[in-house]
Parts: structure tokens; C-alpha cells; sequence
């Protein structure tokens, strides 16, 4: 039969999207792991979730090397040695450093599982330290942290944290080469000493779990015992400064870089879905309003993105672009003047039906794979949510009509607290309207 190209096919809402975030369980050393195990493959990723990420830090880049140092050495193992073994089992280990955690990953084939997971463990246990390997992190973080500032897009994103923070937050710290440098044995030490502890770990299994890798986890992990009571998080106060606009010098830059900071609220408050979705109106998918004027019929930007960011204890819409430097004035004035329509015109039925789509889709991609929803999951430790927020989310975003959203921006999209950084080369740059006072 042939196939009617014609007519497009028809668009239908999304059904049920729900998810059921499993109950951990308790290991014999009374740790709390918690499984994703309906993959298909003979895979398996193991996440565990460690107290102490930046918040905790005593200087630049403390957590961040001694989660890489960790895996230099063990008291079984060398540097080498570990990585040949990882290699040759066809494993691989991933790290990241969030605000109150950090989180090391080994992913292997399942038949390897007993033989990796031991490797991966003694080296979170029982590090050494040994000097060469941590001179090289140290080379490495200094080389990529010189090559960052170097780039006017990540100058405005440090700039915009320290105008709202306030320069003593850990967020606004501004690592450079010469703090890295200053990185001692004894920095990895304390840290290693104050944080990773069996009390301070939550896991995590994903892939095609069975009776053998919990076992397998139960066995490794049994003689890991806490030794006190977990570590307390911290949420250290933001003390923003009055300074709403800055421009940040970088001699010879070819364009700029604008970043918008806009205060809101934490994930928990009842108004943070809604925000979720004026921001996506705003900018946060390629049909935006701010993509729709601002690259696509003004041509200032091939790029402008909205999103609104959640923490535990704060939130913030951030908009960030990078341009000609002549239209920065310009790209800055159509953002407040899109920002302003949100609070005086209700969000049209079609265009609201589509960001619920676009939104949903997203959501939905949460449900592909264990490996999402084990990452989901993860954010409980990293961000703060609670198990049943994947399905508050979705319920909010169904419901969400125009009027509520209006009242929303009416609240928050207030450009007198939208706080602005631009990086780029000063002399390029044109006198600041007289206008924009007005906008």
C-alpha cells in the first residue's frame, strides 16, 4: 500500500509518564542502594553518591583533585596497574563534582562485575596518593582551567556567580592555574579524611541487575563500615551584591559573551514548575520567543538559550548568548522586552501546548533506559528533589493554564532584579544607550 506523504501523521498528547523510584535497599553495612535493573544488555553501571563536593571545600579545586587522585593508587594497586586492569575487563569509571557530593561511576560488562568492582572499591578505600600521578592531575587541571579562562563565555558565567552570590560564596570562586598549583598532598588528605566515609555513601545500580551483581556489591562492599554519623550538608547563605550590570574586559575577543541572572526559587517551592515553563517559553528549546527574535528575525545571535536552575536552597533563571559585541545593547533590550510580554500577555493556548510537549518529551526520556532513571535517581543526592517529584512535575506542567503562568511572570520575571555580565573586548563595544534605562 502506498503511503499517503501528503497528510502528516497525526499528534497525539502523551499517555501515562510516571515513575516509581524503586525503595532502596539496605546492605549489611548499612548502606543504601538503590536499583534500576530492567536493562537488556549484560551491563551494568554502579554509581555511588560520596558527601563532599565544592560547598565543602577549603580551597579551589580541593574536591575535584582528590576525586581524581583517589584512583592514582591503592594499596594494592598501582596507578598503571589499575587502569590496565579497568581496560582490559572493558570497564570505565566516570567522576563529577556537584555542590554537596561527588559521584564516582564504574560501568562494566556484567560477567566482569567481580573482578572490576573489587579495583574500583580499594581504590576508593584505600588511596595512596603517590606523588608523580598527583602532579600530573595537577598539570591537567591547570592546563584546562588556563585554556577556560581564556574563553569569554566561561569569564561572564563566573562574573554573573560572583555579582549574585557574593564573592565569599563557593560558587563565585574563580579557581586559576596558580590555585591549582598551590594543591598540596595534605589538601587531598584532609579532604579524603573529613568525607569518604562508608557513612556518607548512597549507591546506585543500573542495567540488567540480577541476584549475582547485588551479591557481588554485597560482597565488596561488607567490610566497608561507617564510622560515625554522615557528614551534614551544607547550604552556605548567598549575599548578592548591588551591582545589576558589569562588563568584564578581554582583550582582542572576537565576540562576546551575555549572561542574565534572574533570582527565583528553590526545586521544593510550589511555583518552580511553572517558572520551568516561562523559561522554556522564554528560551529553552529552538521555537522560544527569545530564538524566534533574536536570532531568527533580528539575526544578533545564532544562539540564546533561557533555563531555570534549582538547587535545594535557591533557584535562578539564567539566559546566556554569545554575539557580535556591536549588538549586545540590542540582544540585552529584547530580552527584557520579551521578558516584560510574558507578564502582560497571557501565553497563547497553541504555544503553550507545545512547550508541554516539548517538556514532556524531555521527561520522557527519563523512562528509556535504567540508566536515566538511575541518574534520576541520583538527583535526589545532587539537587535535592524527593522520589516523587518526576511525577509532580508532570502533573504541574498538564495542568498549568495561561492565567496561572501570567500570575507567575507577573511575580517573578522582574527585570529591575536581572542582574547582567558582558565578556568581551571593551574597545568594541558601543556607548550603552540611553534607551536601555527605559527597557
Amino acid at each position: 500500500m502506498a503511503i499517503d506523504r501528503s497528510t502528516p501523521p497525526p499528534v497525539s498528547d502523551f499517555r501515562d509518564i510516571s515513575l516509581n523510584v524503586p525503595e532502596p535497599i539496605t546492605l549489611t553495612n548499612g548502606m543504601k542502594m538503590w536499583i534500576a535493573g530492567n536493562g537488556e544488555d549484560e551491563i551494568n553501571k554502579l554509581t555511588i553518591y560520596m558527601t563532599g563536593g565544592g560547598f565543602q571545600e577549603k580551597c579551589p579545586m580541593q574536591a575535584t583533585a582528590c576525586s581524581m587522585s583517589v584512583f592514582n593508587g591503592n594499596k594494592n594497586m598501582t596507578y598503571s596497574e589499575i587502569a590496565e586492569a579497568i581496560d582490559y575487563y572493558g570497564a570505565w569509571r566516570a567522576l563529577q563534582v556537584y555542590d554537596n557530593c561527588t559521584a564516582f561511576a564504574l560501568s562494566s560488562l556484567n560477567e566482569n562485575f567481580d573482578k572490576t568492582l573489587p579495583i574500583f572499591i580499594d581504590s576508593l578505600r584505600f588511596p595512596v596518593f603517590p606523588d608523580n600521578e598527583f602532579e600530573l592531575n595537577k598539570r591537567q587541571l591547570a592546563v584546562n582551567c588556563a585554556t577556560a579562562r581564556e574563553k569569554v563565555k566561561y569569564i561572564a558565567n563566573k562574573e554573573i556567580l560572583r555579582l549574585y552570590y557574593g564573592e565569599k560564596h563557593p560558587l563565585a570562586v574563580d579557581p586559576t592555574p596558580a590555585h591549582i598549583s598551590a594543591l598540596t598532598q595534605e589538601h587531598m588528605r584532609d579532604f579524603y579524611s573529613s568525607y569518604y566515609k562508608a557513612q556518607n555513601c548512597n549507591l546506585v545500580l543500573a542495567g540488567r541487575i540480577t541476584d549475582k551483581e547485588i551479591a557481588t556489591v554485597e560482597d565488596v562492599m561488607s567490610e566497608w563500615l561507617p564510622d560515625g554519623e554522615p557528614s551534614p550538608l551544607l547550604e552556605p547563605e548567598a549575599m548578592p551584591t548591588n551591582q545589576m550590570l558589569k562588563i568584564v574586559n578581554k582583550d582582542g575577543a572576537i565576540q562576546a559573551a551575555i549572561v542574565m541572572m534572574l533570582p527565583t526559587v528553590p526545586r521544593r517551592h510550589p511555583d518552580y514548575i511553572k517558572l520551568r515553563l516561562l523559561a522554556t517559553v522564554l528560551g529553552g528549546y529552538f521555537g522560544s520567543r527569545l530564538m524566534a527574535n533574536i536570532r531568527e528575525d533580528k539575526g544578533y545571535t545564532y544562539g540564546i538559550n533561557a533555563s531555570l536552575s534549582g538547587r535545594s536552597f535557591d533557584g535562578y533563571i539564567g539566559i546566556s548568548t554569545e554575539c557580535d559585541t556591536q549588538h549586545c545593547w540590542n540582544v540585552i533590550a529584547e530580552t527584557k522586552k520579551e521578558m516584560v510580554r510574558l507578564c502582560d500577555e497571557p501565553i497563547p493556548e497553541q504555544e503553550l501546548k507545545v512547550v508541554k510537549r516539548h517538556l514532556l518529551s524531555d521527561l520522557v526520556k527519563t523512562l528509556d533506559t535504567p540508566f536515566n532513571i538511575a541518574a534520576y535517581i541520583g538527583s535526589m543526592f545532587c539537587y535535592g528533589i524527593y522520589p516523587t517529584y518526576f511525577n509532580d512535575q508532570v502533573q504541574e506542567i498538564i495542568d498549568a493554564n495561561s492565567s496561572d503562568l501570567l500570575d507567575v511572570a507577573k511575580h517573578y520575571l522582574d527585570i529591575s532584579k536581572l542582574r547582567i555580565v558582558i565578556a568581551c573586548d571593551k574597545n568594541s563595544l558601543p556607548e550603552c544607550p540611553v534607551s536601555m534605562s527605559k527597557i
